[in-house]
């Protein structure tokens, strides 16, 4: 039986600071979207759209066809990304990426950049490589929805307030690509090739850019995540390249962050995407990170209630938070009044340790459960879209 195909290209766009991009599933139309710039132009390569179809197409068991010429060296090393993410998910087997073959070439004098969202990990990269940045990209369409907004205007803000404090270009860039693909796979997977993809367009601008790591060095190569050091730097070219940053513990990224009062101010990291709430398990356990390693400081972006500490915001659902928590522990036994704290964490260190060689567990992981439920709500989603299109 042959195997589906979905093709990539550009359309027309009337303006060099955005590009709008046409999938087609078996040569028919499927997706439409667009990625806009404020503040450089836009350089419609291959190697963007590659980046971008390539997971879709992976996940869903397509091959890809890219109507634009790719470097030949982003064409080899992304058959390493295919190995890798076909690891992950039982029955992904390789697809067949085809592209005219190029070399891409690029303006010697170029910039070093780094995706900026306010968040922890990107605010960390930011403070450690202020010094050699100048430009600083903020997307909205990922958890800020491009159409609100409200939301998108205080996100810029945010972009521009740390652009100005640090010397550095905010470039905003809006898409809607993130909405488009979620039906067919999700953010959580799909983030680190698509910022590949946004870093391409923006290659006239940066010789390198910096992805913010969201897994320490310890375990990041055994956690399945979208952006990893077997995929974002791989999705890099010579002449466009791409560091996975800052792979250190989330508490140590906090404790740099003290030392950079103009990022605490505006620190987003509420689940909900906006302003934090304060109340949901990110928001407060950041707020436990920052009693117990800032000495209780608080900082204008959560509301100065302090809610409960429950016992799901302490609940740990991987290796890497299992790091994050040893390290909070070690922290809180040199302080005063957190040996409540410290109990809890123990308690919930023991649960998932119990949890993670148990025989259930053990099995769960080895049949891939999760990631084969998660494949097949994709490709059911994809074959209910063929069959309404082809209806009648």
């Amino acid at each position: 039986m042959m195997r589906r195909c979905i093709a990539i290209r550009y359309e027309d766009s009337p303006h060099p600071h955005e590009v709008r991009i046409a999938w087609l599933l078996d040569g028919r139309p499927w997706l439409r979207c667009f990625v806009r710039s404020h503040g450089t132009p836009l350089r419609a390569t291959g190697d963007a759209l590659l980046c971008f179809g390539l997971l879709p197409a992976l996940e869903l068991g397509c091959d890809l066809s890219i109507e634009a010429p790719v470097d030949r060296g982003l064409l080899s090393s992304s058959a390493a990304v295919q190995r890798l993410v076909g690891s992950w998910t039982p029955g992904c087997s390789p697809i067949t990426v085809t592209a005219p073959a190029t070399d891409t070439n690029y303006a010697a004098c170029r910039g070093h950049g780094c995706f900026f969202s306010g968040g922890v990990d990107s605010s960390y990269s930011l403070a450690v490589n202020k010094h050699v940045l100048d430009g600083l990209v903020t997307l909205i369409g990922c958890d800020v929805d491009v159409t609100d907004r409200g939301r998108a205007a205080w996100l810029a803000g945010i972009a521009h307030g740390a652009g100005s404090t640090y010397g550095l270009e905010p470039i905003i860039v809006e898409t809607d690509l993130p909405r488009q693909m979620h039906p067919y796979l999700g953010w959580i997977e799909y983030h680190g090739s698509a910022l590949a993809g946004f870093r391409h367009l923006l290659a006239d601008r940066f010789a390198t850019m910096r992805i913010a790591a969201s897994v320490d060095s310890s375990s990041m190569w055994d956690v399945p995540w979208g952006s990893h050091p077997g995929i974002d730097p791989q999705l890099g070219t010579g002449g466009a390249s791409i560091m996975l940053d800052g792979t250190v513990p989330r508490p140590e990224k906090i404790v740099r962050l003290l030392d950079e009062p103009a990022l605490l101010a505006d620190l987003r990291v509420c689940y909900h995407g906006g302003r934090n709430c304060g109340t949901c398990k990110k928001c407060v356990l950041t707020r436990v990170y920052l009693a117990v390693l800032g000495g209780g400081r608080r900082i204008p972006s959560f509301p100065p209630e302090m809610p409960a500490l429950s016992d799901a915001a302490l609940r740990i659902p991987d290796i890497s938070v299992r790091t994050d928590m040893v390290i909070l522990r070690a922290a809180a036994l040199g302080g005063a009044g957190f040996n409540p704290l410290v109990a809890r964490i123990d308690r919930e260190l023991a649960e998932f340790d119990r949890r993670r060689g148990s025989l259930l567990e053990r099995l769960r992981q080895r049949l891939k459960l999760k990631e084969r439920m998660r494949r097949g709500r994709h490709r059911q989603r994809l074959a209910r879209f063929s069959q309404a299109r082809d209806r009648p």
